[in-house]
């Protein structure tokens, strides 16, 4: 049996990527060197698509309209998810300690925090969306009997990552500011279900300031009976304003920059 030290990787790297090469490993190790992926993608199926199936067998519309509940409960099972995933990633190693012993080897912070942000988004991305759309798009074709166009059902899929990409970064950002587990998953929770308080106000005041909540990635503006979201729009291969796509990509990416800048002064 190899001893521990002889499984390690002896890293080369310097500066901001030090460390980066080794932490993604593990991290991409706890997804898929384990069943950890696998009971993700069944989880998610009995969450999204069994509900879904179970519409598709009683549905009387078309294949897309039925393919609209698909994508609320993704877009409601989706963030909540992910945050439920997410809780730990950063605010659970900081709490246990094990977050300052490894940073105490070569390891920087930035690669600390880029490693927790790629591998879940890799994680994530297969088992509750890729894998969920498959099952979906199966469904779609074998059960309601309607074969939505692939490009546009991917499209689609694209939208509804997205949104749950934007509450991966908001709580892996509220993770390093927060040093209690509450306001981790609590903030991004209450912002998921105010938006469908908000985004109706923000319509009357004018329709492209609703285009720019991430709910409208998913869900209606209006409801599940009125207008059509982003992604459901792109499986129809409807023309459709891209505002809240670009809106959840750029927050993304600021708490990201958020995380690892205020990480990077932090006291462990």
């Amino acid at each position: 049996m190899a001893s521990g030290n002889s499984a390690m990787v002896l890293e080369q790297g310097g500066g901001w990527t030090r460390g980066l090469r080794n932490m993604l490993r593990g991290e991409l190790g706890s997804w898929f060197g384990t069943r950890t992926w696998l009971t993700q993608i069944l989880i998610w199926a009995s969450a999204v698509n069994l509900i879904y199936l179970m519409t598709a067998l009683s549905a009387k519309g078309t294949g897309i309209d039925a393919t609209m509940i698909f994508s609320i409960f993704m877009g409601l099972a989706g963030p909540i998810g992910v945050t439920i995933i997410m809780q730990n990633a950063v605010i659970g190693e900081k709490r246990s300690g094990t977050a300052a012993w490894i940073l105490s080897k070569p390891v920087s912070r930035q690669s600390f925090i880029l490693s927790k942000f790629l591998a879940n988004t890799l994680g994530i991305a297969v088992t509750m969306v890729l894998a969920q759309g498959v099952i979906a798009y199966l469904i779609t074709g074998l059960v309601v009997g309607t074969w939505v166009p692939p490009l546009d059902f991917l499209a689609a899929l694209g939208a509804l990552f997205v949104n749950i990409l934007f509450y991966l970064t908001f709580t892996l950002m509220l993770g390093v500011l927060s040093e209690h587990p509450a306001p981790v998953i609590g903030i991004p929770m209450a912002f998921l279900f105010a938006q469908q308080f908000l985004g109706p106000k923000l319509a009357e005041l004018s329709p492209a300031l609703a285009n720019v909540l991430p709910w409208t990635l998913a869900i209606p503006v209006n409801g599940s009976t009125g207008g059509k979201s982003v992604a459901m729009a792109l499986m129809l291969g409807e023309p459709t304003p891209l505002t809240a796509v670009y809106v959840a990509l750029g927050a993304s990416a600021l708490f990201v920059a958020i995380a690892i800048l205020v990480f990077r002064r932090q006291e462990l």
